[in-house]
């Protein structure tokens, strides 16, 4: 029998949680005064929800960022999950993988339907407002959610130190550049990056050094790019600092 686990717990501040799954996924709980929201529900290993109302006893709401089983593969705890359903193909295809449906015979649960969430949505949480902006790149779904009072971009596999571009479904290079030139605006309106999969909160610097990097690979400056290996192929990665950071894209970075 499939034996859950639980994440490890890891306060942001007095209302907000990240949710460490085996340094495998991170997920979040951001508590309002009325409801709380759960960004992304890991791989369908923990019970999301369980940990959730451990946290808070407010009604919850499920938001997945993108459409990869690393971040919907717990949504069987809910009622139904907000998504850009331009990944909703996605989606589908990862519910199927086997070990999932395998999983979830085992614990008979089944998957919950996904609602459109909008670009430029505003979710009211109750003195806790996070609005979902549109990220198209990793994924043609992807979603970042801003909160204004706290500083804070929960931004999935939208941007993080290892950005990954080279999957089937991803975008091009140029189009993760326009998505993230559209959140300029917004620059000055956070200070801490919350990812899809960090252990501990990121700085502005992450945005910045991201973009700048994504603009060099975009030119061509590919002379000191290396092999990039991953779930046994190889794809070419463009590095770039600090900390050992990694565009991985895709044969043409037109693509």
């Amino acid at each position: 029998m499939l034996e859950l686990r639980k994440p490890e717990i890891l306060p942001i501040n007095d209302h907000i949680w990240l949710l460490d799954d085996n340094h495998e996924a991170t997920c979040y709980v951001v508590a309002g005064r009325e409801r709380a929201l759960i960004i992304d529900t890991s791989i369908g290993l923990c019970n999301i929800r369980e940990t959730a109302e451990a946290l808070t006893s407010l009604p919850l709401i499920c938001v997945n960022t993108h459409g990869h089983g690393d971040h919907i593969g717990g949504n069987w705890a809910f009622e139904k999950a907000f998504m850009n359903l331009a990944d909703l193909p996605l989606a589908k295809e990862c519910m199927d993988w086997p070990e999932l449906r395998e999983g979830l015979e085992q614990l008979h649960v089944s998957y919950p339907p996904f609602e459109h969430i909008e670009d430029g949505r505003v979710i009211d949480l109750g003195g806790v407002e996070l609005e979902v902006l549109y990220l198209p790149g990793h994924t043609p779904g992807e979603i970042v959610l801003l909160d204004r009072q706290d500083r804070i971009l929960f931004s999935g596999d939208g941007i993080l130190e290892h950005l990954w571009l080279q999957l089937p479904e991803s975008l091009s290079v140029a189009a993760q550049i326009e998505s993230m030139k559209r959140l300029l605006p917004l620059r000055d309106s956070f200070d801490i990056i919350l990812h899809g999969h960090c252990r501990q909160p990121a700085g502005i610097e992450l945005f910045d050094t991201l973009l700048s990097a994504l603009e060099d690979l975009a030119k061509g400056n590919t002379a000191d790019d290396i092999d990039y290996e991953w779930l046994g192929q190889v794809s070419k990665a463009h590095p770039y600092q600090p900390n050992d950071r990694r565009i991985v894209y895709k044969d043409s970075i037109d693509a």
